[in-house]
Order: structure tokens, then sequence, then C-alpha cells
């Protein structure tokens, strides 16, 4: 290949997060790693980036994730819908809406496959094996999955997907992540011989963390958030 040069249209585009944020399109779900939430003190005074940074390292150009609770890489949907407000005060003649306060946000995933791990992280299951692992069991040893009344604690989702930039039709890498994804963990299992397969849902609630954010002037402030998208090559940065 290398004496024989071969050349195509491909990578002559200028399509870069910067770029296709300004309009982009979404057209699938994410590819999405779960890890145990970061406490209040550990989310202070870092920014979105920084966040992601204790998630991994950088080795030159290649960034390596830590070992995740579970991944979740078959997903049907991931919708994240937001609700609000939770209080509005009124007043005038007109009894017009003056200020407008709360929100709250969902993020409801389906699953196309069900995954020990998965299930042990967001749906309130224990999984129970014959070997011991670094999160509690090896889950190649799983021999039973108890359906219980437990409730997960919160969790950090970082999810891998791609926009779709409007000016070039590239696609362009982007990453999600929820700060803290508190499940429902709830189980529910639906057998049907004639309907379409089972899928697994995995809901629940977005809660708001203060994090650093840039204000108008490039300094930084604390700012209540659900979820950030972010360009991966800040992490390289």
């Amino acid at each position: 290949m290398a004496d024989n040069l071969v050349y195509s249209r491909l990578g002559g585009s200028a399509a870069n997060f910067q770029g296709m944020i300004q309009r982009f399109g979404i057209v699938t779900v994410m590819n999405a790693r779960v890890y145990e939430s970061l406490t209040a003190e550990e989310f202070a005074g870092k920014d979105a980036v920084e966040i992601l940074k204790t998630l991994g390292s950088a080795s030159g150009s290649t960034w390596t994730w830590n070992t995740p609770l579970c991944r979740l890489d078959t997903l049907k949907i991931a919708n994240a819908t937001q609700d609000g407000p939770t209080k509005t005060v009124s007043g005038g003649q007109f009894s017009n809406p003056l200020i407008k306060f709360g929100k709250s946000m969902r993020l409801e995933m389906q699953d196309a496959l069900g995954s020990a791990q998965a299930l042990d992280a967001l749906g309130g299951t224990v999984a129970e094996g014959s070997t011991a692992g670094a999160n509690g069991v090896d889950y190649g040893s799983v021999h039973a999955l108890h359906i219980t009344e437990d409730f997960n604690g919160p969790k950090l989702i970082v999810g891998d997907t791609f926009f779709i930039d409007q000016v070039s039709g590239q696609q362009v890498p982007a990453l999600i992540v929820f700060y803290q994804f508190l499940p429902d963990s709830i189980f529910n299992l639906a057998q049907d011989a004639e309907g379409d397969a089972t899928v697994f849902d995995m809901n629940g609630d977005c809660l708001t963390t203060v994090i650093t954010v840039g204000d108008r002037n490039g300094d930084p402030i604390e700012h209540g958030v659900f979820y950030s998208i972010v360009d991966p090559k800040d992490l390289l940065a």
C-alpha cells in the first residue's frame, strides 16, 4: 500500500465537534459504560472533562477507560427526557406565569439482551457465582440470578456515540456523561412465544449534579446539570 498510494475523498471533510454541534442529527443509540457515581466532594471543583479523566487515563494519543461495572452495547433506545417546572409563580391581572422553577429528568433505556452484570448494576438483582471477582462475583461463574427487593445506588454513565454533522454528512464522535443516574432497580420478565422478543428496561432518574462550567467571561462557576455532551478529543488534551 505504501508503494502504490491509493486516494479517496475520505478525510477531506473539516467536520469536527465544534462545527457539528451547530447543526447536527442524532441517528443511533449510545454504547455505555457504567461506573459507581462520584461523591459530591469528588464532583466539586471539576468540569465535565476533569470528571471523565477520573475514569481512565491517556497514553499518547490513546485513551483507556477504567474497568466499568458493566457495559451496555446492545441498547435499542436511550431516551433522556425532561419534565417541569415543579413550581410556578403566577400573578398580575391575568395570572400570567412570572417565575418557573424546577426540572426533573428521566433516562429510559431498553436493552435487547439481558446481562447479569447490567442487571446487578441497574436492575436490583443479585447474581450468585462460585468465584469471587473485583465487584463481588466473577460473572463467568454465575449459577443463579436472584430477583430481589434491593435498590441500586446512583451510577455514573458514559455513553459513546456519534452525531451527524449537517454540513458534511459525516459522523462525529461524542461522549454523553450522565453524572448521577439513580436506577429504578425494577426487573420485569416478559415471556411471549408469538410476540416480539423481550427487552430489558433499565430506567431511572438523572439527578442534578453541581459541576464547574465556564461563564461568558471564561471564569469557572458552579452550576447544576443533568448531563453533558463532550468532545472525546478533550480527554487527550
